[in-house]
């Protein structure tokens, strides 16, 4: 939800559970070797008690439910970021594709620790309130686990969610917790430096070279492509491609009228305007001049 992370020393809370069990290590590690060949011992032999296993300050079913307790806590803590995060620009249609993916990550998270920690506390007391197996239990969280690896990683195989974070990264930001006093500045572009940029790579024709697709257009930007894609959205009205088709089509227009076709061929044509075949051409071409190219150079 913030592109910069800063250290608070309140931080240091999120790694309790970790030092504890760096403790445990150390205790186990700092008694006979018969110690711990006796835990692997009994977890072969007795795999339903594994979890009561003894390591020094506390049992593993103590450290596992206390990972997942901290967990659990520390997603509760984020609620208030997550939403004054929701209610930022909440009618824009890329926020709500965001917004949608942020809460189903957020609710995978807290179900899987909420779960977890049900069935650790269980374990503690001695009890079995849904009669669930540990193998059922075992495949239960395999599932969960496998879901969240899925919402985690979808960014990556569909970036389109990332286009409503209208961050520059590139600008120095202030901290979340001033949202109210610094809402443009935290989340809008800069759009004025971006116009002029884009200004001069139209001005390079870099629209119009063959392969000129987003990535490229967002390095000479200087911004990630998501930001990119909702600077042209909302500054444009219109996406990437279309913003870069209507380019190339006017300068196809402006090239008949100049009588270009009359010493080149159609395909020297499609090559100086960027298009990478005749049908793409023609189709972009009708579609946004209301005409077939045979229809505007004969009236030209």
């Amino acid at each position: 939800m913030d592109d910069k992370f800063t250290w608070k020393w309140q931080y240091i809370l999120l790694f309790i559970p970790f030092l504890l069990s760096i403790i445990d290590v150390a205790i186990v590690f700092s008694k006979p070797a018969s110690y711990y060949n006796q835990i692997v011992e009994d977890a072969i032999t007795f795999p339903k008690e594994r979890f009561n296993a003894q390591y020094g300050l506390l049992s593993l079913n103590e450290h596992y439910s206390l990972r997942h307790l901290w967990q659990l806590i520390y997603l509760l803590s984020l609620l208030p970021l997550l939403r004054r995060f929701l209610d930022i620009n909440p009618n824009d249609k890329l926020k709500v594709i965001l917004n949608r993916w942020l809460l189903l990550f957020y609710t995978a998270l807290t179900l899987m620790a909420l779960i977890t920690l049900f069935f650790g506390i269980e374990r503690m007391l001695g009890i079995n309130t849904l009669n669930v197996s540990y193998s059922s239990l075992y495949r239960l969280q395999i599932i969960l686990f496998l879901v969240l690896l899925l919402i985690s990683i979808a960014p990556l195989y569909f970036p389109s969610i990332l286009y409503g974070f209208p961050k520059n990264q590139l600008l120095v930001s202030s901290s979340i917790s001033n949202y109210k006093n610094s809402k443009v500045q935290m989340y809008g572009l800069d759009n004025q430096e971006l116009n002029n940029s884009l200004t001069a790579i139209e001005q390079q024709e870099a629209f119009l070279k063959q392969g000129f697709n987003l990535k490229a257009c967002a390095e000479l930007l200087h911004v990630p492509p998501y930001h990119a894609a909702y600077f042209f959205y909302q500054t444009k009205g219109i996406s990437f491609t279309s913003y870069r088709n209507k380019i190339r089509v006017e300068k196809a227009k402006e090239l008949i009228d100049s009588g270009y076709l009359e010493s080149n061929n159609l395909y020297a044509l499609i090559s100086a305007c960027g298009f990478s075949s005749k049908s793409d051409f023609e189709k972009t071409f009708e579609r946004l001049s209301n005409s077939s190219v045979v229809e505007y150079t004969n009236s030209a």
